[in-house]
């Protein structure tokens, strides 16, 4: 196994969790005892003093990781004060030891894109990339984790691969991954390269948390949906990674289609553990 860097060497191992959504809000609270810690879209609590009090009852139970969706960190003009005031706030109250949120863009100068936009891996983009997480992490007084996102197009002009802007980032700010293995999988699938291959080229020794949904066809295209359980081809994957570095953390994502025998998804949490604890 490799050896994490110094900017994630020191966080703590948190096991096998699930992503908290309201609709599995009672089986969550039902099943302490099989859920190690929870997983938090940070922007369910942004907004008024009862989302902060939500949360801290939530955290009052489970060990709790904030996952935002609006820092953009690819952005040209920089990351927004306010947003960024606001999600310390989130950070603060949950105790965490790390903040996560997705390598992309969400938004540039003057418009709000409206989803997980992928980079152009550029030299320019990278450096922005840095600054961006240089802000945050110092904002924070923590680690900023990023996961890799789906796409349907790459971006022209690419001066690197995502494997290669990974590692220089992670080299520049001591920031740690989220890595995404379906996310992986769905890419690897709608794009025609090699899973595996892409996972091994990764920084894996600064992986700290993964994350595993399941995902439905549109026709030629497999979507990234979490509607459905995890495929077996995630599995696969995780299994791989598992057995090359150590993870600390896994999150179950569910956010649609959600089975009538919930307790499938705490199968789910219990096997992603068992892997985790297997090498």
């Amino acid at each position: 196994m490799t050896t994490p860097t110094s900017g994630v060497a020191g966080l703590p191992y948190l096991g096998s969790g699930l992503g908290y959504r309201e609709e599995l809000k009672d089986a969550i609270f039902a099943a302490r005892d099989v859920i190690d810690f929870l997983e938090v879209v940070a922007e369910q609590f942004l907004e008024s003093p009862r989302g902060l009090d939500e949360l801290r009852r939530i955290c009052d139970v489970y060990p709790v990781i904030p996952h935002g969706l609006g820092l953009s960190i690819g952005s040209a003009s920089g990351v927004r004060h306010e947003y960024l005031s606001k999600i310390k706030r989130i950070s603060d109250v949950s105790g965490s030891p790390y903040y996560s949120e997705h390598l992309c863009m969400t938004s540039a100068p003057g418009l709000e894109i409206g989803h997980l936009s992928p980079l152009a891996l550029t030299e320019d983009v990278l450096r922005r990339a840095i600054d961006n997480v240089r802000v945050v992490q110092e904002a924070l007084e923590k680690p900023l984790v990023l996961e890799n996102v789906t796409y349907l197009f790459s971006i022209p002009g690419e001066e690197m691969t995502q494997p290669e802007f990974f590692a220089r980032l992670v080299e520049s700010t001591g920031c740690g991954v989220l890595l995404d293995i379906t996310n992986v999988f769905i890419n690897a699938t709608n794009h025609s390269f090699d899973a595996l291959e892409f996972l091994l080229s990764l920084p894996l020794d600064s992986v700290v948390q993964v994350h595993l949904a399941g995902g439905h066809w549109a026709r030629d295209v497999l979507v990234d949906s979490h509607s459905a359980l995890v495929q077996q081809e995630s599995w696969q994957l995780f299994y791989a990674l598992v057995a090359r570095t150590n993870v600390r953390a896994s999150i179950i994502e569910h956010d649609a289609g959600f089975p009538d025998d919930v307790g499938a998804l705490i199968d789910q949490v219990a096997r992603a553990r068992s892997i985790m604890q297997s090498c």
